[in-house]
């Protein structure tokens, strides 16, 4: 069995789950406030009743699922739950728990769930007879399109985290100079909250998408409101919309390709409340290609299947090691 917990801004939820990846028990808790003793001791309770009604050893490894990630000494970092940053999350729980803690960053968890929970397991299940039971894709990219842009890579079925912990993060890539050049005379350098110019978040993430359209028509709309005139060809709207919305698809196939250049994935799955758009699937693979390194291009780009469950889930799968 295996125990996860995925920390997040509004709630904590904890899950255990069978060998076979099946739910035996799961609960949530609303995450306090700027309180990070409180957020703390809500974890240990959780995780105390996980194991007593599983029956689970108080020392067995738990994964927890975190909206940052730790630096090179172990404090917490980029935490939008701000009371996280600078804090030894990892040492603190270990040390309340008395159990050893995997740990990683929200997007990794997706990514891994999605791996061996969602389209990953899938996709295997549909192609068995080509590939061994019980076998994982080669490398799966995970990624999130939502308030900001994220990613995690899977290899063999482990995340793979690299010294600095920002395997995945190329959300915080420069967005590619064509891609950004289609926006004309109207594109204007976007600050990330990173620091950093124009990275592909600033374009790709629900209000990078909502500025696009306010940059080049002067209007304030949200995500949903641009998509919605898009698809409708009675409002007066309907134009200017599928105007922005071409420029975010030719801005995700060059960043997407990228990422396909170096790691050449079995799978990308999109998750993130953007990720919902069916468009982008019909689509994308046809914008990617002339990006693409290669002359035949059919990595399948899919949609996510296990929604808000996956940041628990990939915690849980955690304890089985990252690469």
């Amino acid at each position: 069995m295996r125990l996860g917990v995925d920390l997040g801004g509004t709630k904590i939820e904890a899950v255990i789950l069978d060998e076979g990846g099946d739910v035996l028990w799961r609960q949530r808790v609303p995450t306090p406030q700027r309180d990070y003793n409180a957020t703390l001791k809500a974890i240990a309770q959780l995780v105390e009743e996980g194991k007593y009604f599983a029956g689970i050893c108080a020392s067995t490894t738990i994964g927890i699922g975190t909206p940052g990630a730790e630096d090179k000494q172990g404090r917490m970092k980029n935490c939008n739950s701000t009371a996280l940053n600078g804090r030894y999350l990892r040492t603190d729980l270990s040390s309340l728990l008395k159990c050893s803690i995997s740990i990683a960053n929200d997007a990794n968890c997706f990514a891994l769930a999605e791996t061996l929970g969602g389209q990953g397991k899938k996709s295997l299940s549909c192609h068995s007879n080509e590939r061994p039971v019980g076998d994982v894709l080669n490398v799966v990219f995970g990624v999130i399109l939502g308030t900001g842009v994220g990613g995690g890579v899977v290899v063999d079925g482990k995340l793979l985290n690299g010294p600095n912990a920002i395997t995945g993060e190329w959300g915080h890539n420069l967005m590619p100079l064509q891609a950004r050049a289609m926006a004309g005379e109207k594109e204007e350098e976007r600050q990330c909250y990173c620091g950093r110019i124009n990275c592909v978040e600033t374009f790709l993430s629900g209000p990078g998408l909502a500025l696009s359209y306010q940059q080049c028509f002067g209007e304030k709309l949200i995500p949903e409101e641009i998509i919605g005139h898009m698809r409708n060809i009675e409002s007066e709207r309907q134009e200017s919309a599928e105007l922005i919305w071409g420029e975010y698809m030719q801005q995700l196939a060059a960043a997407l390709a990228q990422v396909v250049n170096i790691l050449d994935p079995s799978l990308i799955v999109l998750g993130g409340g953007l990720s919902a758009v069916p468009e982008i699937y019909r689509d994308i693979v046809p914008l990617m290609k002339p990006h693409v390194f290669t002359d035949e291009f059919d990595t399948p780009i899919l949609p996510a299947l296990l929604g808000d469950s996956a940041g628990v889930y990939g915690a849980a799968w955690l304890v089985d090691g990252i690469t």
